[in-house]
């Protein structure tokens, strides 16, 4: 079997699996079916997305990313595993996720290893802020879970911060905030070589309180 990946524009062009939307899409209409929908913000080589569709046939899987050979890599795998759960999004998640979801339809959201813009100067670019997690509120369902992965402790300590400050969730694991392990759902090919390198890396478990109060959207 060959290992060429399908071409970008094949895809963007061709694809009944890859959305590039403006507007939310029909995604019962597009699953053909009720299932609860769970999204993966940057998949980045896709082996979390895939293992997490396998393992879990009875949920929808949406994948949102930009980088183009990551998107070419789930695309032609999810072909050959002939995977049926999966839609794959082009774009940025703090501009997409307000527009493509309405209120209350994900049960889980999974963030492994966001890009933690480490220069003080490009901070602001981070994706876990304030109001990132007020659209996240609105679009989880009560007691939908956000789960988060970073091998970055300053950046850690922001998402404990910015995530215990909403009165929408809940966190987990409010001892520590955090746990160093977690072996309840597939690993990231990267989040595979920090462990075996000895990296310390900051799990975080937060859910939807359920009757929490939500300010209106713009």
């Amino acid at each position: 079997m060959s290992s060429r990946l399908i071409p970008f524009d094949k895809i963007a062009n061709e694809h009944p699996c890859f959305l590039d939307p403006e507007e939310r899409p029909d995604w019962p209409g597009l699953f053909q079916n009720e299932n609860p929908l769970k999204l993966e913000i940057g998949f980045g080589n896709g082996k979390f997305l895939l293992d997490m569709a396998i393992r879990e046939p009875e949920s929808n899987f949406i994948g949102m990313d930009f980088y183009h050979k990551g998107i070419r890599k789930v695309i032609t795998r999810m072909d050959r595993l002939h995977l049926k759960n999966i839609r794959v999004v082009y774009g940025n998640a703090a501009e997409k996720i307000p527009i493509l979801f309405k209120e209350a339809e994900l049960s889980e959201v999974f963030i492994n290893f966001p890009d933690p813009w480490p220069k003080k100067r490009h901070h602001k670019r981070r994706l876990i802020k304030p109001d990132f997690a007020d659209t996240l509120a609105h679009k989880l369902e009560p007691q939908g879970k956000v789960r988060i992965a970073t091998d970055f402790e300053i950046y850690a300590q922001e998402i404990l911060e910015v995530m215990q400050s909403n009165p929408c969730f809940s966190n987990a694991h409010e001892e520590m905030g955090f746990l160093h392990q977690r072996d309840d759902i597939p690993k990231t090919k990267y989040e595979k070589s920090f462990l075996e390198a000895g990296k310390k890396i900051f799990y975080f478990d937060f859910s939807k309180v359920q009757d929490c109060e939500l300010a209106p959207t713009a």
